[in-house]
C-alpha cells in the first residue's frame, strides 16, 4: 500500500482499472484512493491470474474495496465513489444493466458483499483518458514491474505525477 497523505477523509474517490495480457495468462489490478480534496492518499496494484477484460475490471474494484477495508475506520466513512472506465461494471453495479454472464454474476455477488460493508457506495463511469493513472498502474502490475505496491513517502517521477494529477483535476467527475 502506498500512502501519500496522513488522516482519514470523510469522503473518498476510488479510481480502478483492470488490465489483461492473454498471451501471458495474467491480469493487473489497480486502484487509486483520493480524498475529498482530490489528493491521492493511497494507491495499490497487484498482478493476478488469467481473466477476461470484464472480470479484471470487477476484480480491480473488489481489490480496491478489500484494500480500503484494511484501513482502520474505513467502513465508517460516509461516502465512497468508485470511478471506473468499465461501463459494464458501472451499469451492472448501479442496477441499470443485467448481469448475464455466469462468471460476472460471481464477481458481482462478491462485490455486492463488499459494498455492504460501507455506509454509502456509488459507481460512476469515466473515460479511459480520465483513468490514465489507474490504467498505467494496472499495466505495470500485469507486466510484473515492479513487485506489488510498497509503501512510499513520495512519487518516484514528479513530472509524470504532475501530468496525471493535472489531468484528473481538469476533468469533471
Amino acid at each position: 500500500m502506498d500512502k501519500v497523505k496522513q488522516g482519514l477523509p470523510k469522503a473518498w474517490k476510488i479510481s480502478t482499472d483492470g488490465a489483461v495480457r492473454s498471451e501471458q495468462g495474467a491480469s493487473g489490478l489497480a486502484a487509486i484512493a483520493r480524498d475529498e480534496h482530490d489528493q491521492i492518499c493511497y494507491w495499490w496494484k497487484k498482478r493476478a491470474g488469467r481473466m477476461t477484460n470484464n472480470e479484471a475490471e470487477y476484480a480491480a474494484v473488489i481489490f480496491a474495496l478489500e484494500q480500503m477495508l484494511k484501513i482502520r475506520g474505513m467502513d465508517k466513512i460516509p461516502g465512497l465513489i468508485i470511478y471506473s472506465d468499465s461501463q459494464i461494471v458501472v451499469e451492472q453495479m448501479s442496477g441499470r444493466a443485467a448481469t448475464n454472464a455466469p462468471a460476472l454474476r460471481v464477481c458481482q455477488a462478491r462485490l455486492r458483499l463488499l459494498v455492504k460493508r460501507f455506509a454509502n457506495v456509488s459507481f460512476r463511469h469515466i473515460s479511459r483518458e480520465q483513468n490514465r493513472l489507474a490504467d498505467a498502474l494496472a499495466f505495470e502490475a500485469v507486466e510484473g514491474l515492479p513487485r506489488e505496491s510498497q509503501p512510499r513517502a513520495a512519487t518516484p517521477n514528479l513530472e509524470l505525477w504532475e501530468q496525471f494529477n493535472s489531468s484528473w483535476r481538469t476533468n469533471e467527475h
